[in-house]
């Protein structure tokens, strides 16, 4: 065995790897996004009780429990599909933050001192532990479920899944023409 057949061995098990990777990714992660919208049509009231460890782009989004036939499910949310961040931070600003919630989006303006800045999240004043929020879900199946409104990260589930069948053509066309 060649040493170019030895390379194109390697790279093409990595290349496969990884187009498989994100096809898993995009399946077990953003495959919700593509039926929540059809399918969770009951709606119900949930209370929120706490927030994520994971920040989702800065924010610790609530976790809310609801209630469905007598078994109680948790779901994360109200999400949004961008979250802006403009911070300014200066050795004379006071510690302030503006947010603004736009649909499926939010901006948040942070002003800090460069000495002692310290900065609140926005989540916990919109959506304190224990207030109520619309919990949507599917009646055949509690557990799919979003809060408030539905957030189309559809986009996002057809990148990936589309980036890692073209990673696996590529790996395929490279092993069979060189």
């Amino acid at each position: 065995m060649s040493e170019i057949e030895i390379i194109k061995i390697i790279f093409g098990v990595f290349l496969t790897l990884g187009g498989i990777l994100l096809i898993f990714l995009a399946f077990k992660f953003l495959y919700k996004y593509l039926i929540q919208e059809k399918r969770c049509t009951s709606k119900t009231e949930g209370v929120i009780k706490r927030y994520s460890f994971v920040s989702n782009g800065g924010l610790h989004l609530p976790i809310v429990y609801y209630e469905v036939d007598g078994k109680e499910y948790k779901v994360k949310g109200p999400e949004y599909k961008w979250i802006i961040e403009k911070t300014v931070s200066t050795p004379f600003n006071e510690n302030k933050i503006d947010y603004k919630e736009n649909n499926q989006n939010i901006t948040i303006n942070r002003s800090m001192n460069s000495f002692a800045g310290i900065s609140k999240d926005p989540i916990r004043e919109m959506y304190p532990i224990n207030s109520k929020i619309d919990v949507f879900y599917d009646p055949n199946n509690p557990k799919l479920a979003y809060v408030l409104r539905y957030c189309n990260m559809k986009s996002f589930f057809w990148m990936m899944l589309i980036s890692g069948i073209v990673i696996l053509i590529i790996d395929i066309l490279i092993l069979i023409c060189l």
